[in-house]
């Protein structure tokens, strides 16, 4: 049968009943469904919040009165004197900068590992719980006091602050004091002579070292500079070098080509029975002196033979003797011109050797080449890298030189103007009266952050699950448009026996009531006249098509229209064992001609429900489904009944549903819910879709109920409002059921 094109208007999805218009198949959550999701993992974002909960504030807890923090802190001032001289251009104060750089190394001074360990030798300092802790975990007391005191500036002031944070109430006043004091008397025991002398000499010292060394440094440099090719420091990837290198390069590739060339006209012309004799070599032996002299003399004997005919008989002795001389004159050009056919493959092989050892010779010597180019590329790369390197060592050179430069020029400064700070232990680190740590802020952060991972956990859960879980999914991940949902037999209040026949057993379940929405939905997606037959698979087996074929034939059927479901399932067939009186007779009988549609077709108990099996399974399942005999039949069906619905196999199994998609006016694809994933789906729908068949949309079968997933309010408001509507009653009691293939 020819199916009829359909018009974009006609295959959008109607909004109100599909559950969600058709997505754009993207993959980025939008906030709907991140509430959605949250809401379905409802259950585990609150238990994971109340663990976490519990976990920070067990901890906070633990931390508070185990572990509390204790910080005392000195501030230190350093103050510039105004000199006693009333001031002069001479006399000027300390720069901003230089104050400021004064002041930081005041504070590393205060750190310095003499000094602390001056202080770690004090008594009192040995006798604070935080130093008897240090010696029971066996760490070094320097390190830990390294890293446990801090000094830094207070911006915008002269002041240091000096501090550190213990466990204990006592310590910290204790080791901060010690430090500062052991550093103040180490200020005061140097005046400013004493401090600038002996750093002055060995700055200059140093400074005219880094001078020697700049100076020999740059020598190199200049060396080097000479040896580097010409433009190898400004474009390091295409100079002389590169250029011989590819040079060399492309040179042994042609000459490997043309060796393997003449490799082969070599073997060819080395075997005397394998050179062909061209046309050319039959005209150069023609064009031979000799040859050309006996065809001449041949030709001439053949003239006054074809002239003696008039005159003389065949048995003529002058007739004889022509034809004698013609004969040897024959045999020798014959001779003649294999000898010269030798010479000239003789001649042939000769030159094709010459030219074989000339290029195997010039090969090796294009590699010795290429070897040489790529060494002395490599030596270059080397020394352009040392280059490179020595640059900057230089450059730190000459910074390092400027840094000497103005240190000295600070310590003559110093010296000239001797006592430029004075330096003073302001405020003296006190016993703390509070714990400093930890804070008040830390529990609430931390019930923050336990609300956020709870939250990012479940979050992380649905998006590692992969799987096609909610009509959302089928819109937004394929781009299809949903025809319904069929919940799962598990989650049925109604006992369904047979879920394959629950349209027509158990007309008053959720189960019926969802394939008569899908059969209602796809009379809306297109006209009656572009849905006369229509195609049902799904990715995989097991997914419920067989299921979804077989009730969506039956709410069409009990809807007055006359419906044939066939079973094109030549793979699995499955319908015949829902349909008991199905024969053996069936659709594949009909293919190969050895039935019709009218002997094949079985009526069922319903008047408006024909069906047709499978009948035998062919060897070649495919080759049947292609060939003309199916859309005769489905021209036959299509003209016999309102609406023809066939069973296949699935899509990324076997090409049969491939193959008839093309022919049939409309393509449902079933998704089971949690069993199919998201990338399965898409590649059967882009399968369906390569082959331009018409996709009348996707259905969702065996959806569970699970918090804030569909059917938990549907199922028990629908079954509330059967029983208010019929009996008043309360509602029925779950029954087991039958799970839904």
């Amino acid at each position: 049968m020819t199916r009829l094109s359909t018009g974009s208007e006609q295959r959008a999805t109607l909004s109100g009943v599909a559950q969600g218009a058709v997505g754009d198949g993207g993959t980025t959550p939008s906030a709907s469904d991140i509430y959605t999701m949250m809401h379905r993992r409802i259950v585990l974002i609150v238990v994971l919040f109340i663990v976490l909960s519990a976990v920070a504030v067990g901890g906070f807890w633990a931390w508070w009165n185990y572990l509390p923090g204790y910080r005392a802190e000195c501030l230190i001032a350093c103050i510039s004197n105004i000199p006693e001289a009333e001031l002069t251009i001479e006399q000027e104060r300390l720069r901003q900068e230089d104050h400021e750089r004064f002041v930081m190394t005041q504070a590393l001074a205060l750190k310095s590992p003499s000094i602390l360990e001056e202080a770690l030798k004090v008594a009192d300092v040995r006798e604070t719980h935080w130093f008897k802790s240090v010696q029971r975990r066996e760490d070094h007391p320097l390190l830990e006091l390294t890293d446990e005191l801090r000094v830094s500036p207070v911006r915008g002031t002269n002041y240091l602050r000096a501090w550190m944070e213990c466990h204990h109430r006592a310590d910290p006043a204790i080791i901060v004091n010690t430090v500062v004091d052991r550093w103040y008397e180490a200020v005061k025991r140097r005046s400013a002579q004493e401090f600038a002398s002996e750093p002055l000499k060995d700055a200059q010292e140093e400074l005219s070292t880094v001078d020697s060394e700049i100076e020999a440094k740059r020598a190199r440099l200049s060396d080097m500079a000479m040896r580097l090719p010409a433009g190898a420091r400004q474009n390091p990837g295409n100079n002389i070098s590169n250029q011989q290198v590819e040079q060399y390069a492309a040179q042994v590739a042609q000459l490997t080509l043309e060796l393997s060339q003449l490799e082969q006209f070599r073997q060819i012309y080395n075997d005397p029975e394998g050179i062909p004799v061209t046309a050319e070599d039959r005209a150069l032996v023609e064009q031979d002196p000799q040859v050309a002299e006996l065809s001449r003399t041949l030709f001439l004997l053949e003239q006054q033979r074809a002239a003696d005919e008039n005159v003389f008989g065949q048995e003529h002795r002058e007739r004889r003797r022509i034809d004698a001389r013609i004969a040897a004159t024959e045999e020798e050009l014959a001779r003649l011109r294999a000898e010269k056919l030798q010479e000239r493959r003789e001649d042939i092989r000769e030159a094709t050797n010459t030219a074989y050892a000339n290029t195997q010779h010039a090969l090796f010597l294009a590699k010795e080449n290429l070897a040489r180019a790529e060494a002395m590329l490599q030596d270059q790369d080397q020394l352009l890298f040392n280059y490179t390197n020595l640059e900057a060592e230089i450059a730190q050179d000459v910074e390092y030189q400027l840094q000497l430069t103005e240190y000295i020029k600070s310590l003559n400064r110093v010296v000239r103007q001797r006592a430029a700070v004075n330096i003073n232990v302001e405020q003296p680190a006190t016993e703390p009266l509070e714990q400093s740590s930890p804070s008040l802020f830390v529990l609430p952060i931390g019930i923050f952050l336990a609300l956020v991972f709870s939250i990012g956990i479940a979050l992380g859960l649905e998006m590692l699950d992969k799987s096609v879980r909610t009509p959302q999914d089928v819109t937004r991940h394929l781009s299809m448009a949903m025809l319904g949902t069929v919940p799962h037999t598990d989650d049925e209040e109604v006992a369904i026996g047979q879920v394959e026949t629950a349209v027509r057993d158990a007309s008053r379940s959720m189960v019926a009531e969802a394939f008569r929405r899908v059969s209602t939905n796809m009379r809306f997606s297109a006209p009656a006249d572009r849905q006369r037959s229509v195609l049902i698979t799904s990715p995989l087996p097991d997914d419920g098509k067989t299921t979804v074929a077989c009730n969506l034939a039956l709410a069409v059927a009990q809807g007055g229209q006359r419906v044939l479901l066939i079973d094109a399932n030549f793979r699995r067939p499955g319908i015949h064992r829902i349909f008991q009186q199905i024969g053996e007779q069936g659709l594949s009988n009909i293919l190969v001609g050895d039935g019709t549609l009218e002997s094949s077709a079985v009526h069922t108990d319903m008047p408006t429900l024909d069906l047709l099996g499978g009948g035998p399974v062919p060897p070649n399942p495919v080759a049947l489904l292609g060939s003309d005999s199916l859309r005769k039949l489905l021209e036959e069906a299509a003209a016999r009944y309102d609406q023809v619905i066939i069973d296949t196999a699935p899509v990324l199994l076997a090409s049969d549903a491939l193959v008839l998609a093309p022919e049939v006016d409309g393509v449902v694809l079933v998704v089971r819910a949690r069993a199919n994933t998201r990338g399965a789906a898409r590649r059967a729908r882009n399968l369906l879709v390569d082959l331009n068949a018409q996709l009348f949309g996707a259905v969702l079968n065996a959806a569970q109920v699970t918090r804030g997933g569909y059917f938990r309010q549907q199922l028990r408001a629908y079954y509330d409002y059967q029983v208010d509507a019929k009996t008043g009653g309360s509602p029925p009691a779950p029954q087991p059921t039958a799970k839904s293939g």
